[in-house]
């Protein structure tokens, strides 16, 4: 569609401050153009409109653009013409709320047209979504709502695509996502304000109890309905018998609902069983409550049964008191059964309302008008409860007549007559038949039959008869459970309308005595009664009947008259007591009533209307077939008049109304009684009238139901039961239900034939059913066989309640048949063996046991717990429980078990679980079977001090000294014992005082002595490396006395403290003694250090008392012990005044030295001196022989340091020696000390000799703890004199990023000798270096401890200070060339004290004490000094690493003789004679011919400048890289003093060097061995003479080295020529003819060659024994397994792989093969070299030249 030309306006508007001029450039296309060109000026506010015009030529889309040009640049206007389209828009998706199954959800979206022409649409949309409306019509700019239902069958996520057709055709789309989520609706019902009666459990059947409820009452109860998923469901109750007003409702997500059910009974004394249904929608579930109530009826009771009024004279009146109770709580409307006004009793009132728990009383009154006995039982009618009876007697005396007194026990003996049939004789006869015999009294009294002529039948009792039994059949209406011995016919008389004057015609009665005995009949009339009977008094004869009249006389016209008529039946006998000879013999009267009604309405005259409310019931109660239904009506006269009821005549015949006939006053009520007998299984309708006030008009008509209820159980349709297959020996159970339809309770009884009964059982197999109950059985199937089994068994129904020896009249009978199989399978664990691992004491952890049942069939276990290691103690709890013991378990499935244990001691626990298969019928268990085994590990945390080392002012004590002053051996004693029970009584740390000094709940007390040092120095520290040495993991603690108190307020607190508690709190507030960390917790293997610090601020002695707790462990108190000193004060620390030296065997001709320590805590120098006369006297007492020698008996101890004293232990006996030694402290105190030794015979002790234990002189501080070395200790153990023992290590940089360089320190001995190869080196971060440590044993038998130390340093820190200290040094010579003139005003710069300018002559210093110049570094005091302005740099503190290294060497006698098979191991050390170097001339000499420093650095100087001379020279490197190159002979490096020329001139082939150096030798090492002591005991020289020194030895060495590998090439080079001589003399011979003469002489020169060989390998055999080859050797092969053992752990060679033989051609030609010197190698290390037969040759990692003291510092 095309548009006319129309213009599109285009506004501008002038925003700027200024004109504006702005030109238009017009459109590229022809369809839209504009008619102003030219440019446009606009003013400021102004706005301009330019017109577009649109010209189109077809049907389709235009755009293009309008360009504007101002100043400031372009712009353009976008320009479009489109088509008019359809176009929908609606949401992209869309949210449904959750919903149930079965429920429905809604949602609302907008459905817009913005296109510009009018469409329809249509939706599609898949099931379980609807949209509505699904088709419409939306004009443009309409929008219309879309609603969604959602209403799903399944419980799902949905996610649809609904599509929206619209558009020409419906060829476009729009779409939505519809997204919703469907769940299952579920409801959870709970009672509310439950009772103990209801049952509201998960899974088990819920049980709404109603209680006891009132009849015609309504109870309510309230059950909760929660939804506690996110949807709504409905609910729906579905209930017939009980009432449920809300049948339907909604539950809103996550919230509560309350329902209420009502109970209305009105069956009496029923229990009433119904079942609500809650039904979520969707019915994916229910919720089945069982509903139960009782209905409770009045609880009516009199005081007495029986109200005796005794004797009355006539004319007189008697009234008695007698109380009705309603024990119930239900509401009660009673009423007797007797008309007052014409009877001689009377009861007031007579009828009446009882509410519940109330009492009323009641009025008897006895007023006689006859000398006679009365006795009347009157029926009390009680609505909806059995009527009760109450005996009234009576006798009336006159002045003529006197009965007998009729009493309550006459009663009793009448009704017993009355069963035996004595009642019908006259007490006369009863008299005469009692003296006579024949008849006899029983044990109460009565008169019975002799038991002669009725031999072992008791005498008849009277029974107990249901009380409405008893009132219905009184003997009237012919119906009589006893023949009444008088009666009257007939009992109700209805005279009709009488009106008058005309009286009414008498009725005839008559009167019958079925006694023996003539009576007497006294009729009861009142004066003014319309009604009475003549003659009023009359005897009748026995057996015989007399006629009587019964007359009516109305007084009133139109009145109603109703009236009951009384008379008393008596014997004549009884007129008078004196004919009573037997008082058993009196019988009462007997009462007959006649009730009589009659009008004197005319019959024109209308009856008053009967205005009354008769609460009537529809239903009779449930009997058994042939039992009468009662039940009871309640009549209440609303009206103000008179009312009469009497039974229709056109009633039904099978239902009896009593009363028939009556009168009830103006609002007065009356109780009826129905009854009837049900025929019949279906529902009959009786229906019977009451006529109102003798009217035919007034009449009601009741209509009641009654039924034969059928003794029948509703079962299952199939009447089958199908067992699950069991295991033989098992049983297995399956449920049937049946129930009672009837509302009779029933009882039934399954009876299982005999041979059955060991495979078939049933659960109850006997009991009751309540009408309408569903009732579960649970039968019980336990097959004997593998194989099938089918059985029929039968169940009998009848009526509950029976007595329990009475056989029930009818029953019914069912049979069910029941299938089953019995098979075989076996139970089993997943894991045979389950550990718990190690866990702590009297702490639980549990595990998870797996049961399989692999089989078909459900097994039922018990399972049996038997512990086998250790003994179970009665006392002890036990130490594993089970959450379960029995349990079943379905085919093909597992179930989880539940152990916990806890155990009770340390030790390893072990059980047996077996499973034992259960039986459900007769709970027989099964034979065990082994199931798995448990173990389980119990321990105490296990704590351990590993290493103790010291720093700052006690860094001189020795590891050993610190060891026993810590007494850490007894401590990890301590800690590797069990904790005691008072231990445990906190098993953590827990702060329980309130004391200054807590108390201690351990008996362990140890000391941690400090040691001593001066006042205000660096504070003692001590490094405890401590382990958890256990599996588990612990937590420990350091509590001080603070740590232990419960903090109290100010005014609790102690006022006054002793001296003790004033230490405690000095040292404690000063914190004089400290530890960091004060606690920890350590996993297994983890250590960790722990800093003791001892700050010396106060003189004199510090004590604290410190708890070490080990959680759920030890408990040990630690005395903390330290000594402060004054300044100059000497002090030697005394650990003990005991020494125990090491056990020595006898006859040792070199025992091992042994060392005692002395430490000097003091701040000055201290001389110590060793009383040894007293040794001399032990000597003379041991056949003077030396027991005890002290090799250094005086010596001078440096302040902070440990004095090593050797002694010398040589029993000669096997006992323990003892001396007392007085130790001299030169200008201080003296101490005696025991020394002790114990001298043991070896071969006595045999294997149990200390000496085979190598680990027994060892001490436990040894061990040391190295962070970075993979072995924090190397213990060579027994080892041979001069022997060398070397050792790998390899270092670690546990660091993931610095670099580390390390610094051995020189350790040395007082005998020996060890070395760390390298000295120092660095380590990469996470890399490794190797570390040779080698121990040379010196000639004596010694003990070796020694400790190598090794500063560690950061890389980082070492360049840092580098740099910082070159900075220094440019600054401070800087310094010393700078110099400013300034003024003199200005103070003088402070300059470096390193640069002060030298002076010749300086100022003498002030005159002061002098400090001591040989004060240990770590004791300066901090005096404040002048610091420069620029401090010189000081190097970075470093790390010390500690490597302990042990051994024990013994002579090489005494380790022939207890190690022979390991002497082979140990290489023997030669020293190689060594030529006499400077460093080694005496002092003396060195004294003799001094050198000055200018000689010395003259000396320097020109050697400096030979070797740069030396090393600028090509032609001396030329000739030192062809001297590289040259092949050197082997053999030149075994050269020795006498060659092998000498050797072989003089004959001497039997060279052996002597395997120990001679006596002189070792003289001469002892000797030069003491001198060295005596050099190191001595005064040592200054730092930098020490220095020097030092730096000579390493140039002397190096000299030496070359030296020796010049004589070694020179001699190598002479072998060489002489083997190349005897090669040239050995050939020559082969070359000459064969002739004899030629022959002998090539047999003498093959003779010379065979000589010379063999003289040459005597000098091999002879070299190879000298010491140089012997060093040489074990050298070389010490190389190459360190090299291969450094190839392993860099993973270059595989030590565990196998090895790999190269097969060699065969060698044609015999070659003589030059002696190979690795003969002596071992097969492993071989196999390690062919390994690798093409790559390089192993790198010597272990002999590069370490780095030099530049590279580490500079």
């Amino acid at each position: 569609m095309v548009e006319l030309p129309s213009p599109l306006p285009s506004a501008k508007t002038a925003l700027n401050a200024g004109s504006l001029a702005v030109s238009c450039r017009p459109p590229k296309t022809k369809f839209f153009f504009t008619v102003i060109p030219q440019p446009i000026f606009l003013s400021p506010g102004i706005t301009f409109t330019l017109p577009i015009i649109f010209r189109p030529l077809e049907e389709k889309d235009y755009v293009d653009q309008l360009w504007f040009e101002k100043a400031e640049g372009m712009f353009c206007v976008d320009l479009r013409a489109t088509l008019p389209c359809y176009s929908l828009t609606c949401p992209p998706s869309l949210q449904l709320p959750m919903c149930a199954v079965g429920d429905m959800a809604e949602a609302w979206f907008c459905l817009d047209n913005v296109g510009d022409l009018p469409t329809f649409f249509n939706w599609e949309v898949p099931s379980p979504f609807q949209i509505l409306p699904t088709s419409g019509l939306l004009e443009p700019g309409q929008a219309c709502q879309i609603k969604v239902t959602f209403q799903p069958l399944m419980a799902l996520i949905y996610e649809v695509q609904a599509m929206c057709l619209y558009g020409e055709g419906s060829r476009q789309k729009s779409s939505i996502q519809l997204q919703a989520v469907a769940k299952c609706a579920q409801l959870l019902v709970s009672i509310k304000q439950k009772r103990p009666e209801d049952q509201d459990v998960e899974g088990v059947q819920k049980v709404l109890h109603f209680g006891s409820v009132a009849v015609g009452r309504t109870a309510k109860r309230q059950i909760k309905l929660y939804n506690p998923i996110e949807v709504a469901p409905d609910k729906q109750a579905e209930d017939l018998a009980f009432s449920c007003p809300t049948t339907h409702g909604i539950v809103p997500p996550g919230e509560k609902k309350c329902v209420s059910v009502f109970f209305c009974p009105e069956t009496l004394d029923i229990r009433t069983i119904d079942y609500l249904s809650i039904v979520p929608s969707g019915c994916a579930s229910q919720t089945l409550l069982k509903l139960v109530g009782f209905c409770r009826g009045p609880g009516v009771s009199l005081q007495h049964d029986c109200v005796n009024f005794s004797w009355v004279n006539l004319g007189e009146h008697s009234e008695k008191p007698l109380w009705i109770e309603n024990k119930s709580d239900c509401t009660a409307h009673f009423q007797f059964a007797i008309d007052c006004q014409e009877s001689v009793f009377s009861i007031r009132p007579t009828f009446g309302t009882l509410v519940g728990k109330a009492r009323m009383t009641l009025h008897c009154a006895f007023q006689p008008t006859h000398p006679i006995i009365y006795f009347r039982r009157v029926a009390c009618l009680i609505h909806h409860q059995d009527p009760l009876f109450l005996d009234l007697i009576g006798t009336c005396h006159s002045d003529t007549t006197k009965p007998a007194i009729l009493r309550p026990q006459h009663l009793a003996w009448y009704r017993t007559h009355l069963v035996r049939g004595l009642t019908l004789y006259p007490p006369d006869i009863l008299g005469i038949m009692l003296r006579e015999k024949k008849l006899e009294q029983d044990k109460n009294g009565a008169l019975m039959i002799p038991t002669e002529d009725l031999e072992d039948v008791p005498a008849p009792q009277y029974p107990l008869i249901p009380p409405m039994t008893e009132y219905f059949f009184d003997g009237t209406n012919d119906m009589a459970i006893f023949p009444p011995p008088v009666s009257i016919e007939p009992v109700e008389v209805d005279f009709g309308a009488c009106p008058r004057p005309v009286d009414p015609n008498p009725v005839p009665l008559c009167l019958m005595n079925r006694t023996k005995g003539k009576i007497t009949v006294v009729w009861t009339r009142r004066s003014d009664c319309p009604f009475w009977v003549t003659p009023v008094t009359c005897d009748v004869p026995p057996l015989k009947s007399m006629a009587l009249r019964l007359h009516f006389q109305p007084p009133y016209p139109n009145c109603l008259y109703a009236t009951e008529l009384e008379a008393f039946a008596a014997y004549k006998i009884l007129q008078c007591y004196n004919n009573i000879e037997e008082d058993c013999t009196v019988c009462p009267s007997w009462c007959l009533t006649l009730r009589v009604r009659g009008h004197s309405y005319c019959a024109a005259m209308e009856h008053h209307i009967p205005q009354y409310s008769l609460d009537a019931p529809k239903l009779f109660p449930a009997v058994p077939p042939s039992e009468p239904a009662y039940r009871s009506l309640l009549l209440t006269n609303k009206g103000s008049t008179l009312l009469t009821f009497n039974l229709a005549p056109k009633s039904s015949s099978d239902i009896s109304l009593r009363p028939s006939s009556g009168l009830v006053a103006p609002g007065a009520h009356q109780i009826l009684l129905t009854c009837t007998y049900p025929k019949g299984n279906s529902w009959k309708q009786h229906i019977f009238y009451v006529q109102f006030n003798l009217c035919p008009h007034y009449l009601k008509e009741v209509s009641m139901q009654s039924r034969e209820e059928p003794l029948q159980l509703k079962l299952d349709t199939c009447r089958s039961i199908f067992f699950k297959p069991t295991w033989v020996g098992c049983s297995s159970t399956s449920l049937f239900t049946f129930c009672n339809p009837s509302r009779l309770p029933l009882e039934f009884e399954w009876r299982v034939s005999q041979q059955y009964q060991k495979v078939l059982a049933v659960q109850p197999a006997r009991g009751p059913i309540q009408p309408n109950e569903s009732l579960t059985l649970t039968w019980t199937f336990s097959p004997l066989e593998e194989t099938k089994y089918l059985f029929r068994v039968g169940m009998w129904v009848w009526e509950a309640g029976l007595p329990p020896k009475v056989k029930p009249p009818a029953t019914t009978h069912y049979v069910l048949q029941l299938v089953g199989l019995g098979i075989t399978s076996s139970l089993s664990a997943k894991e045979k063996e389950l550990d718990f691992g190690s866990m702590l004491v009297k702490s639980k952890q549990s595990r998870l046991l797996v049961l399989l049942n692999d089989g078909n069939c459900t097994l039922y276990y018990r399972l049996s717990l038997e512990q086998c290691s250790p003994e179970v103690i009665s006392s002890d709890p036990p130490v594993l429980q089970l959450d379960r013991t029995e349990g079943s378990m379905p085919p093909r499935s597992q179930d989880t078990i539940c152990l916990t244990a806890c155990p009770n001691h340390r030790s390893q626990y072990s059980w047996t679980i077996s499973y034992s298969i259960l039986s459900h019928r007769d709970n027989k268990v099964g034979e065990k079977q082994e199931l798995c085994r448990v173990f389980l590990t119990a321990v105490y945390p296990l704590l351990s001090i590993l290493d103790a080392r010291s720093t700052g002012s006690a860094e001189g004590i020795t590891r050993q000294h610190l060891w026993h002053l810590f007494s850490l051996d007894m401590l990890n004693s301590y800690l590797d014992r069990d904790p005691t029970p008072w231990e445990l009584t906190y098993e953590v740390p827990t702060r329980h005082s309130t004391r200054q000094i807590p108390p201690v709940f351990t008996p362990l007390k140890l000391d941690f002595n400090f040691g001593a040092a001066p006042i205000e120095a660096p504070p003692s520290a001590v490094l405890l490396a401590l382990k958890n040495s256990g599996v588990v993991a612990l937590d420990w603690a350091f509590l001080f006395p603070n740590d232990q108190q419960i903090d109290l307020e100010l005014w609790a607190e102690q006022a006054e403290f002793d001296c003790t508690e004033l230490h405690q709190m000095r040292v404690q507030d000063n914190c004089i003694f400290s530890i960091s960390p004060k606690a920890g917790s350590l996993s297994p293997g983890q250590e960790q250090m722990v800093e003791f610090k001892y700050s010396h601020l106060f003189l004199g002695t510090d004590r604290l008392p410190v708890l070490f707790k080990v959680s759920h462990g030890r408990k040990i108190l630690l005395n903390f012990i330290g000594v402060t000193l004054k300044l100059e004060q000497k002090y030697v620390h005394f650990t003990s005044t005991s020494h125990q030296f090491i056990p020595v065997p006898i006859g040792d001709t070199l025992p091992p030295r042994q060392i005692y320590e002395l430490y000097n805590g003091g701040s000055v120098p201290v001389t110590y001196e060793i009383q040894t006369n007293i040794l001399s006297q032990v000597q003379e007492k041991n056949f003077d022989h030396p027991i005890f020698c002290c090799l250094n008996p005086q010596g001078e101890i440096q302040p902070g340091t440990t004095a090593r004293v050797l002694w010398i232990f040589s029993p000669i006996e096997a006992k323990t020696y003892t001396v007392d030694v007085p130790i001299h402290i030169l200008g201080w105190n003296s101490a005696i000390i025991r020394f002790q030794g114990l001298g043991y015979d070896p071969h006595a002790l045999g294997a149990t000799a200390p000496f085979h234990d190598t680990a027994s002189w060892e001490n436990s501080s040894i061990h040391s703890r190295l962070l970075i070395p993979g072995q924090s200790h190397i213990s060579l153990g027994n080892i041979p004199v001069q022997s060398k023992c070397s050792r790998l290590l390899f270092l670690n940089n546990i660091s993931k990023n610095e670099t580390v360089v390390f610094v051995w320190q020189q350790t040395p001995l007082d005998f020996g000798e060890v070395s760390v190869n390298p000295m120092r080196g660095k380590v990469a971060p996470e890399e490794t270096t190797p570390l040779v440590v080698t121990l040379k044993a010196s000639v004596h038998a010694s003990f070796y401890s020694m400790e190598l130390m090794c500063k560690v340093y950061r890389q980082e820190l070492l360049k840092r200070y580098r740099k910082e200290l070159q900075e220094w040094k440019d600054e401070k010579v800087r310094q010393e060339v700078e110099f400013t003139i300034t003024d003199r005003k200005v103070k003088r710069r402070a300059y470096c004290t390193a640069c002060e300018p030298v002076r010749k002559y300086k100022t003498l210093p002030p005159i002061k004490n002098l400090q001591p110049l040989n004060r240990p570094a770590s004791w300066n005091l901090k005096i404040s000094k002048e610091e420069p302005s620029w401090p010189c740099p000081q190097p970075p503190s470093p790390g010390m690493l500690c490597l302990g290294l042990t051994a024990c060497a013994h002579a090489t006698d005494r380790f022939l003789d207890n190690f022979f098979s390991d002497f082979s191991r140990h290489f023997l050390h030669r020293d190689l004679p060594r030529r006499t170097y400077l460093k080694e001339e005496p002092k003396a000499a060195e004294e003799e011919s001094p050198i000055s420093r200018q000689e010395k650095q003259l000396l320097i100087d020109c050697l400096t400048t030979i070797i740069r001379g030396l090393l600028e020279d090509k032609i001396f490197h030329e000739a030192v890289a062809q001297s590289l190159v040259e092949q050197m002979p082997y053999f030149c490096q075994f050269q020795n003093e006498r060659s092998a020329k000498f050797m072989v001139q003089n004959n001497s082939l039997r060279l052996v060097p002597a395997m120990s150096p001679s006596s002189n030798s070792s003289e001469d090492s002892e000797d030069k061995e003491q001198e060295e002591d005596k050099r190191r005991l001595g005064k040592k020289d200054s730092g930098e003479e020490e220095e020097n020194g030092e730096e000579e030895e390493e140039e002397l060495e190096e000299e030496e080295e070359e030296m020796e590998e010049e004589g070694i090439g020179k001699e190598e080079l002479e072998e060489e020529e002489k083997e190349e001589k005897v090669a040239g003399t050995g050939t020559e011979p082969m070359l000459q003819p064969t002739s004899r003469e030629s022959l002998k002489r090539q047999w003498q020169q093959q003779l010379k060659v065979t000589v010379k060989e063999e003289q040459e390998q005597e000098e091999k055999e002879a070299i190879s024994r000298l010491p140089a080859f012997a060093n040489l050797q074990e050298e070389l092969l010490e190389n190459m397994i360190q090299n291969i053992l450094v190839e392993a752990s860099r993973g270059e060679v595989m030590l565990t792989s196998l090895p790999r033989v190269i097969a060699l051609p065969p060698l044609s030609v015999r070659r003589n093969l030059t002696p190979d010197p690795l003969q002596g190698l071992p097969l492993g290390t071989q196999q390690a070299e062919v390994r690798r037969p093409v790559g390089p040759p192993p790198t010597n990692s272990l002999r590069r030249p370490a780095p030099s003291p530049s590279d580490l510092f500079p």
